[in-house]
């Protein structure tokens, strides 16, 4: 519980500070929540507004900088989209360092 409020209370402020986020990643292709396709640096999240920007840290597929433009069924707080399947098979369920930047 205490978790989840600060991951809450971080989207709220939009605070510099990094907190780690239970982190996996997605390779379906299709429309986003928003409405938009999926693409490289597309994030989903259901603690987030959709068109916030995140940085991950260490960076993952080789990108740092994310925007939320999807929300997730269940299972972590953040997904992050990638065009390999393998590689979000390969990437599995991480702990990773996440800034809110804002919209």
């Amino acid at each position: 519980m205490a978790r989840l409020l600060t991951i809450a209370t971080l989207a709220v402020a939009h605070a510099t500070a990094s907190i780690a986020v239970d982190t996996t990643a997605y390779c379906q292709t299709g429309r986003t929540a928003s409405g938009q396709w999926t693409r490289p640096g597309i994030a989903a999240a259901n603690w987030l507004r959709l068109g916030t920007r995140i940085r991950i840290s260490p960076p993952a597929f080789g990108r740092s900088l994310f925007v939320v433009m999807d929300r997730i069924g269940w299972g972590t707080s953040l997904d992050l989209w990638t065009t390999s399947c393998s590689a979000a098979l390969q990437y599995g369920r991480r702990l990773e360092r996440v800034t809110v930047l804002g919209r």
